[in-house]
């Protein structure tokens, strides 16, 4: 018997080929970071901080993808493009921002095609040293759009973004991957052509308004992406990979680059299933939903009952610490637009459409140790409990309440307790939250974020997401992130640089149980 042979046949046996044809074909959160979506938790132009982004093609195909920026209180849309990625291709940009209180912009030196153009699109705005970039806009957040947040500029200065593969470019009709690969210069051969591909005025020459499906096939995944956020200043970087999520969608999803779709709901593994393959405590759950919740799939790879990470705030390192918390998919549960006048779970509040300052929060429970394995503080599990620790700071003369997390896009600050209106040290965050570790007497430590608690008096009952094809349900909720920290060195010598910085991604558990 050949090798290869042996090989398939010992690995048939101990695994099963049915079992991993199903892990192939259903949503997955890859471990190995590829994948055909990409979920990058955080972007900030605040406290002038550069977001630099990439996205690598690992493979010998072309790729389409919808690039989209969302601002971090209800993820609504400020920037889409296509992105058309030829074979091992790269491509880079950076979110900066142009005054301390205006719009995030884009700005990208990268070859690699986009519709509209960037880089060379005479239509938008120039640095002084000529290049092109494209501001961030409030279209979907203002005006008719607007729902209860602020409709200003300054909304888009800090959120998440996401990659969503649409599909795979060949040269079957129209010569699209020739178009779009790099040649001998660096330089594609065409990118006007896929850029005209999508203008109807361009007669028949306009290829993938009549058909977007021409020269696309599905997805096959095979990115992915990282993120660094850089403090030029004061010599800090803080670098994080994307979270890939795989085997997203087995049918094509290649549309305009003016139109929103496709979006996270648009998972499809079979017709009318969206599967997710998620693992747990060594245990592989399947949780089939049908297209109609093709969400539920997506959120089912991100679903924790609780977030475990690190922080440090010793003065006598100038350290400080802050939590990246983002709900990647929470806006398709809790924005009117999308789903009407009341919640879908796991979500329980609706972002509401009156006012100014709108929020969907959603009850966390914290539990803070320092070093030594103490204290142990729990979070309003009982709010009249003296020692139950909430965020701060508290309005005067109120009883601790349920800690809430009240955005899409989540900064928790430790012993900040000025970074509620001052904004975070790190980040410069407007959307905070902060943890008064001090108060129980802990500057270093970690922490336990629950989203959902199994045991105990439950606070946090409806963090329960709607039933799978076996009536079962993941209970916490669907979230991604890490922590940065950041240190001085005040006795570093005269020259010597002296900042520190470092991330690190959050841990997670889950609770995958009958639906009560």
């Amino acid at each position: 018997m050949r090798k290869n042979a042996l090989s398939n046949a010992i690995l048939a046996g101990v695994a099963g080929v049915a079992g991993l044809a199903s892990v192939a074909n259903a949503v997955n959160l890859n471990p190995d970071g590829l994948g055909e979506v990409l979920v990058y938790p955080y972007y900030t132009v605040n406290n002038n901080l550069n977001t630099l982004i990439s996205v690598v093609n690992t493979t010998d195909q072309g790729k389409a993808v919808k690039v989209r920026f969302l601002e971090g209180r209800n993820s609504r849309e400020v920037l889409d493009f296509n992105l058309y990625l030829s074979p091992f291709d790269v491509w880079t940009a950076a979110v900066f921002g142009l005054t301390d209180t205006g719009a995030g912009n884009l700005l990208t030196d990268d070859n690699s095609c986009t519709v509209p153009p960037i880089k060379t699109n005479s239509g938008l705005p120039q640095l002084a040293d000529g290049r092109r970039y494209a501001q961030f806009q409030n279209f979907r957040y203002s005006g008719p759009n607007n729902e209860s947040g602020p409709d200003t500029l300054d909304r888009t200065r800090e959120g998440h973004f996401e990659m969503i593969e649409m599909g795979e470019v060949g040269d079957f009709d129209e010569g699209s991957l020739s178009a779009i690969t790099h040649q001998a210069n660096g330089m594609p051969l065409d990118c006007g052509q896929v850029q005209t591909a999508w203008i109807a005025a361009a007669g028949a020459a306009a290829y993938w308004v009549a058909d977007p499906n021409n020269d696309i096939t599905p997805p096959a995944g095979g990115l992915f992406g990282s993120a660094s956020i850089v403090d030029v200043v004061n010599g800090k970087f803080y670098a994080y990979n994307a979270d890939a999520v795989d085997a997203f969608s087995a049918i094509n999803l290649h549309t305009n680059p003016g139109l929103l779709n496709p979006k996270l709901s648009d998972a499809n593994t079979s017709p009318g299933l969206a599967q997710a393959i998620v693992f747990s405590n060594g245990t592989l759950i399947t949780a089939d939903y049908p297209s109609a919740q093709a969400i539920d799939a997506v959120s089912a790879v991100f679903s924790h009952d609780a977030l475990f990470n690190e922080f440090v705030t010793s003065a006598d390192a100038a350290a400080a610490s802050e939590w990246v918390v983002t709900f990647p998919t929470k806006n398709q549960y809790v924005d009117q637009a999308i789903v009407g006048a009341a919640a879908i779970p796991p979500f329980t509040r609706i972002f509401p459409t009156a006012g100014t300052t709108g929020t969907a929060p959603v009850d966390v429970n914290l539990t803070v140790y320092n070093r030594e394995e103490g204290p142990t503080i729990a979070g309003c599990v009982d709010p009249s409990d003296p020692s139950c620790l909430p965020f701060s700071p508290l309005p005067p003369d109120t009883q601790v309440t349920t800690p809430q997390l009240l955005w899409e896009t989540n900064v928790i600050t430790f012993n900040q307790p000025d970074s509620i209106t001052a904004g975070s040290s790190i980040f410069g965050s407007t959307l905070v939250a902060n943890v008064d570790a001090a108060g129980i007497g802990v500057n270093d430590g970690w922490m336990r974020l629950g989203l959902y608690d199994a045991v105990g008096p439950l606070l946090i009952t409806d963090h329960i997401s709607r039933p799978d094809a076996a009536l079962n349900s993941f209970f916490g909720l669907p979230a991604a992130g890490f922590w940065a920290v950041g240190f001085t060195n005040g006795e570093a010598a005269p020259g010597v640089l002296a900042n520190y910085s470092g991330v690190y991604r959050h841990k997670g558990s889950r609770v995958y149980l009958p639906t009560p």
